[in-house]
């Protein structure tokens, strides 16, 4: 069945956002004399909404013995991760996806477990954003990923019922929300979640220029 809508996961699937999280936080584990989290357990949380996923200023604090992450600290991490952030590239596929819908008159929504300010800035950032006709984002009561919420939600302000609607994640717990709402779903993992289980995807595959969009749109 041809797609009336496209919705994309943003960090990981559009970036690969999730790597210089993961890196500035490691590297400011280290700088300051802790133990990092483990790869493992940090791609257990991908794809959950903050409210969900390990509280890593708790971790840290428990670590030095302290109350809060002392400001230096917080720079530093922030300094990091813009700095490995705004070399990343666009991820293989995706513009030519986009153009695709375009093309095809097919509606596309971003539905993810981060904020909305978070994902608006950085779709604007990397010049996407006029893309995106519709936001859905996990903002403070909104439920994240594995829960199906904000898929539905960018499905419903589209206009579209979620089984016309293809998801496109990169990470297992995006592909259990997208499964959930009922709709078809690409997995795309990127350096963090590759070797994950995407047994319930539609299709998995390294990247989405793997894949003809001219047969799902």
């Amino acid at each position: 069945m041809i797609a009336r809508a496209l919705v994309f996961d943003f960090d990981g699937t559009i970036i690969d956002t999730e790597t210089p999280v993961y890196e500035s936080w490691r590297a400011t584990f280290e700088w300051a004399g802790a133990e990092p989290i483990g790869l493992e357990a940090w791609q257990a949380q991908i794809g959950l909404a903050d409210a969900d996923s390990i509280d890593l200023r708790a971790v840290l604090c428990e670590q030095l013995g302290v109350d809060e992450v002392p400001p230096d600290l917080e720079d530093y991490r922030r300094r990091r991760r813009d700095e490995l952030l705004h070399a990343l590239p666009i991820r293989d596929g995706i513009i030519e996806w986009l153009e695709r819908a375009l093309d095809a008159g097919v509606e596309v929504a971003v539905a993810s477990s981060s904020g909305t300010g978070w994902v608006d800035g950085n779709l604007r950032r990397i010049g996407l954003r006029h893309h995106f006709e519709v936001l859905s984002c996990a903002d403070p009561g909104v439920p994240g990923k594995p829960d199906p919420h904000v898929y539905r939600e960018a499905c419903r302000r589209i206009g579209v019922e979620t089984v016309e609607a293809i998801a496109i994640e990169d990470s297992p717990n995006g592909v259990r929300a997208a499964v959930a709402a009922g709709m078809r779903c690409i997995a795309a993992p990127g350096p963090i979640t590759a070797g994950a289980d995407f047994s319930q995807a539609t299709v998995a595959v390294a990247s989405l220029a793997e894949l003809d969009p001219a047969d799902w749109l």
